[in-house]
């Protein structure tokens, strides 16, 4: 989901700020750039970096309880500042920050089995996902191969506010901390646990690390009011990020699996499978290095290729394309979408003798044109045939069109 400088669907940009006690100029000038910014905090300054982030959500549920049971709730509010209070004996000089995460451990799943297969369903044409059972909570997780790690908001943890809140402070004290975002929607910070139980279906279980987001803010006018909502506006609750060389911040659960393949089998009706671990299930017919960041070549109705760098982003809706491909009969610069009728070709190569993929632009799949020299594919190329991400070599990636 990178790569998006517009607001339709989920065409969003990761960024992340690793290690949360940084000053206000690195803040600003790292969320602008998309850069990652490092800096470890005292000892003390746990506390005063948790205590804002973690008070909102007791205030919430204080004010609930209160009405039921004032004891509970001063109960509720004095155990809390207990824990901020246990905090600083935290070590996090000799913890924090860590510029990526770990892989994520297999718990009950073998790393020597050939693959897992998870059923997918697309929703809304546009939204790849899959179901997974996180701290034994049921979830629907957008598969997206444009950003790295396994994000849910700390209400995802439980079937209720209360029950979520709870199972996050059973969870412990977090390995790390950081904030992060998407173009177009919200930005966060959030909690990096290595022990949440994640159950995938079909024997593949992982143990972290899992980024919980505690406290999100709008972007924009007309953003979503929280990373909950900017969740549930494609119904799903929570983000498995699957690429390899994305901004992060985290990494995907299954790096120590080897790679993953996308198989939308059916997309009329919008199923297939994610393919985790094993070799490439399917017969490559082109490879390129980089996952899902690829050098492409761009030709619009017909029109000499250009070089362009893509990010196949299976979380990225509709896609965008940047405007040096078009001229201004082939989008409407009013809304910045792409005329339908029009024909986008990809090809592995400038003399266009490795076609990737084609599609006819309609009203279901208008990309925006925005400015830059990138592109964000969208989940367009996955609908026309299985595509497989190679974690090898690692940073990198290797990403091999089946079709």
């Amino acid at each position: 989901m990178t790569g998006r400088d517009g607001t339709k669907g989920n065409n969003r940009r990761r960024m992340s700020i690793v290690g949360g006690a940084v000053g206000a100029f690195a803040a600003a000038a790292a969320m602008a750039t998309g850069s990652a910014v490092t800096a470890a905090p005292a000892k003390a300054d746990i506390d005063a970096l948790l205590d804002p982030i973690i008070q909102p959500i007791i205030t919430s549920l204080s004010d609930a309880l209160v009405g039921f049971d004032p004891a509970a709730a001063a109960d509720l509010t004095s155990w809390t500042d207990s824990l901020l209070a246990s905090l600083n004996s935290l070590d996090v000089t000799a913890a924090l920050p860590s510029a990526a995460e770990p892989a994520a451990a297999l718990a009950a799943a073998d790393p020597a089995a050939s693959s897992y297969t998870l059923p997918l369903t697309v929703l809304g044409g546009t939204e790849p996902t899959v179901q997974a059972s996180i701290d034994g909570t049921s979830n629907t997780l957008l598969v997206d191969t444009g950003s790295s790690g396994l994000v849910i908001p700390w209400e995802s943890l439980g079937s209720n506010d209360f029950s979520a809140f709870f199972n996050l402070l059973s969870l412990g004290l977090p390995a790390n901390f950081g904030e992060s975002g998407y173009s177009g929607g919200v930005d966060y910070l959030y909690l990096v646990y290595n022990n949440v139980p994640v159950d995938y279906g079909d024997g593949l279980t992982t143990s972290g690390p899992t980024d919980v987001a505690v406290f999100s803010w709008p972007t924009a006018a007309g953003s979503p009011s929280s990373f909950e909502q900017f969740l549930s506006d494609d119904s799903s609750t929570g983000i498995l990020g699957i690429g390899e060389n994305t901004g992060g911040p985290g990494t995907s659960p299954f790096e120590s699996l080897g790679g993953v393949t996308i198989d939308i089998s059916n997309p009329a009706a919008g199923t297939g499978s994610l393919i985790v671990g094993g070799d490439n299930p399917f017969t490559g017919t082109a490879t390129l290095s980089g996952a899902p960041s690829v050098v492409s070549w761009v030709s619009v109705d017909g029109a000499a290729p250009q070089q362009v760098i893509n990010d196949l982003d299976s979380g990225g809706a509709t896609g965008a394309l940047p405007q040096s491909l078009f001229t201004t009969s082939e989008y409407n610069s009013t809304t910045d979408l792409v005329n339908p009728g029009t024909t986008i070709s990809v090809y592995a190569d400038q003399a266009e003798t490795d076609l990737l993929y084609s599609y006819t632009v309609s009203a279901d799949n208008d990309p925006f044109v925005v400015s830059g020299s990138d592109m964000d594919s969208g989940i367009e190329p996955y609908l026309l045939g299985p595509i497989n991400m190679s974690y090898s070599p690692a940073g990198t990636g290797t990403t091999i069109f089946d079709y």
